[in-house]
């Protein structure tokens, strides 16, 4: 019924108005989250005509919304200023309890002119009692926690707390170093803690595994992300099989053994992300995998990795081939029968998620026909061209019939041509692969290519695996391509 009340910042500014200015807020050791009081708010003179006509009405209407309403509000704060809104009134006391995440950042608690333990102490207790006092479960919680809390069991209480009974869906848990000669704590944990069937995900930071115990029997997860992490390799190959119904794996392993085997062998798997330049062999079998990615791993001879993905390997051997080292990112972009993006393609998206990390090479698999599949290809591009230096994009073979005369090339103005006209590309070279000269939208995306041509040296176009019969029709496409208008006047078309 007030639809236009959360369109205007004048909602959150009636919440700060009907603070009492006699009310501070707490600051630490009170509490730890904000050291600020609430600036006393007076009417400001020009609000009012000398004849007093107009006058603001101190009513408060917000707090007459409804719950929903209410969260609505509360999801566009941090956890502390949401639960600082208890402070209000009445009405407010128990609204930040219903909220479907929470989210704690001791570092940004730390008062320098106190002492760094008892900070800490006194933070990890307030946070304890904000997840006690929260009612019913939790969609997502992520804490960024001290090294004390990971030794003195605090850690294990706020994770059984959170799985066992907030039942929490997406749990983030990231240790930080105040000192940065600190090491990596141990992660103790009892057996069967991170199984759930509530659990789906869970992301790891800065820890130290010794043993895997603690994901005995986690059918339950379905996105494992592993960020920085000390383990020994058999001990991460005890984690990962330990978690069979996997459909997204994010390794960045920083310190372990050289000796071993990395093996992730899982049919349910569609994403996997590996950082781990100090192991040497790795072994990646994913009946189901649609995006591989790695970083940091040296493939000198490209033996030290064997992967066995049909979905991947139907264009990648080919690539391997040809540029003699596994790309970086390997992607078939792919929807599922309702035409919903599979999972990993978000990830893929934001490039915060890979650490800042420059690909060299990305290679996709697409098919052209399909508008969803396109739509992909252009997020993909949109989010990596600029910093990619070479761009594989294979073809997947749609067999189009054309009747004799029939050209779908003339013009290139289609569906395609100005979706992808308005990518940004930063490339060295593109290459096409199983392009077919009687497909349009192919035509279309090389086309579009040749007039952006921003930053681009050379347009490959290969077409090894394309029948005798239809190299006339590539040769004819390639012409129109040369007589297009570059937009880089250097740009060399080569045909293969």
């Amino acid at each position: 019924p007030f639809p236009h009340l959360l369109r205007t910042s004048h909602l959150f500014f009636s919440i700060v108005i009907k603070l009492k200015t006699s009310l501070p807020l707490m600051s630490l050791p009170q509490n730890p989250f904000t050291s600020s009081t609430i600036p006393s708010m007076k009417k400001s003179p020009s609000l009012e005509k000398e004849d007093n006509q107009m006058q603001i009405e101190n009513v408060d209407r917000i707090s007459k919304l409804p719950d929903d309403m209410l969260l609505k509000i509360l999801k566009s704060l941090s956890t502390e200023k949401a639960v600082q809104t208890s402070l209000l009134s009445k009405r407010w006391e128990g609204v930040w309890k219903q909220m479907p995440y929470l989210f704690f950042d001791m570092k940004n608690a730390l008062k320098v002119e106190l002492p760094l333990a008892e900070q800490s102490h006194f933070i990890a207790q307030l946070i304890t009692k904000i997840i006690n006092n929260h009612n019913g479960n939790l969609e997502r919680c992520k804490i960024l926690h001290m090294t004390p809390q990971t030794e003195d069991g605090t850690l294990e209480t706020w994770i059984r707390s959170l799985i066992h009974v907030k039942h929490t869906k997406y749990l983030e848990l990231k240790g930080f170093r105040v000192n940065h000669r600190e090491r990596a704590r141990v992660l103790h944990l009892p057996p069967n803690i991170f199984s759930h069937p509530m659990l789906t995900s869970l992301l790891l930071s800065r820890y130290t595994f010794e043993s895997a115990h603690a994901f005995n029997n986690c059918n339950n997860l379905i996105i494992l992300k592993l960020y920085k992490i000390k383990v020994a390799v058999d001990v991460l190959n005890t984690v990962i099989a330990s978690c069979p119904s996997l459909k997204m794996l994010v390794l960045e392993i920083f310190q372990s053994s050289r000796s071993g085997c990395l093996k992730i062998h899982n049919d349910n798997l569609k994403f996997v992300h590996l950082t781990c330049p100090e192991i040497d062999n790795i072994e990646v079998s994913a009946a189901l995998l649609d995006i591989f990615s790695v970083h940091g791993i040296e493939l000198e001879s490209g033996n030290n990795i064997v992967l066995d993905a049909p979905r991947l390997l139907q264009f990648g051997r080919r690539l391997w081939k040809i540029l003699q080292s596994l790309p970086h990112i390997i992607y078939n972009i792919s929807c599922d029968t309702q035409g919903n993006e599979k999972i990993g393609h978000e990830f893929v998206m934001n490039i915060e998620n890979y650490s800042m990390v420059v690909f060299a090479i990305l290679a996709v698999n697409v098919d052209m026909m399909n508008p969803k599949e396109v739509y992909m290809l252009k997020q993909v591009l949109d989010a990596w061209a600029r910093d990619l230096q070479v761009l594989n994009i294979f073809f997947k073979d749609n067999d189009i019939h054309k009747k004799e005369g029939e050209s779908s090339i003339d013009g290139i103005q289609n569906k395609w041509q100005n979706c992808f006209l308005s990518v940004d590309f930063r490339v060295r070279s593109v290459c096409l692969h199983n392009f077919n000269g009687l497909d349009e939208d192919q035509f279309a995306l090389a086309a579009s290519f040749v007039i952006q041509g921003k930053m681009m040296q050379s347009l490959m176009i290969e077409t090894f695996s394309l029948p005798a019969n239809k190299k006339l029709a590539v040769d004819i496409a390639v012409e129109k391509l040369m007589k297009l208008p570059k937009g880089n006047k250097n740009l060399n078309i080569q045909y293969i």
